[in-house]
């Protein structure tokens, strides 16, 4: 993984563990894996019982660096935020509430989420379920 990638991580980490309305965040597709040498966008899954105010949270609260472009998409349970910074970084940011992790994995999803799911913060353990339907997805 890119420098300037975990000083992103590491900075979203610390702001979002302030913020009571989310509950856990994972890396998701090829960033999540360390060994990886694709060069592929930062992918945050957030999980938030007020999937609004985490967007908005993101969008003009969260100080990283300047915001080029933002760019938000709906997707049934699922908001996806994509973020453009001034430096070239860019970052996708997915916010679903926890009735979405319970739910079964779509085949694109799956896929996506088989190259790679890391667990970076929780304040209770509420991946399991994705990590089990995820070594299912991987099985099939």
């Amino acid at each position: 993984m890119r420098p300037d990638y975990y000083k992103l991580m590491y900075d979203f980490v610390k702001w979002a563990g302030g913020q009571s309305h989310i509950a856990g965040i994972a890396l998701v597709g090829p960033c999540a894996d360390d060994e990886s040498e694709e060069d592929s966008n930062l992918s945050f899954l957030i999980v938030s019982d007020k999937k609004q105010k985490t967007v908005e949270a993101i969008l003009y609260q969260f100080q990283y660096d300047a915001i080029e472009q933002a760019t938000k998409e709906e997707y049934a349970l699922l908001t996806s935020l994509k973020v453009e910074y001034a430096s070239g970084l860019e970052a996708d940011f997915g916010v679903a509430d926890s009735e979405w992790l319970r739910r079964p994995l779509e085949q694109e999803l799956g896929d996506l989420l088989v190259q790679g799911f890391k667990v970076i913060w929780e304040r209770e353990e509420m991946f399991d379920v994705i990590l089990n339907a995820i070594a299912h997805h991987a099985m099939e």
